[in-house]
């Protein structure tokens, strides 16, 4: 393997259980192919063109969106991993209610 190949798969790797774990909350559902194809591509082109430190993109990405949404969902009450309350959150982001996100039950 190529280092644009180990690269490549170690972003497919953080990306998906990334989306395992957060992935439901995407909304509207058409953004998740554009959110991967954004995140591999700038992926790719750093690898080309930087070698092993687009490594610093792979994790680093990912790393700033999780603390991010922490920040926010901290800030607002809300719980980071599950973002309950559900009402709340949906109040909060309310392009989420029009893909179905608020209507999930449970937590």
């Amino acid at each position: 393997m190529n280092a644009l190949q180990i690269d490549l798969v170690l972003a497919v790797a953080i990306w998906l259980a990334g989306f395992a774990v957060f992935g439901r909350f995407i909304a509207p559902r058409w953004k998740i192919w554009g959110k991967l194809i954004f995140y591999l591509g700038v992926a790719a082109l750093l690898s080309v063109w930087l070698g092993h430190w687009s490594l610093i993109w792979i994790v680093g990405h990912p790393l700033l969106g999780i603390g991010g949404h922490i920040w926010w969902c901290r800030r607002h009450g809300i719980s980071w991993l599950t973002c309950t309350p559900r009402d709340k959150y949906v109040e909060l982001r309310p392009w989420t209610a029009g893909d179905g996100f608020g209507a999930e039950k449970g937590g």
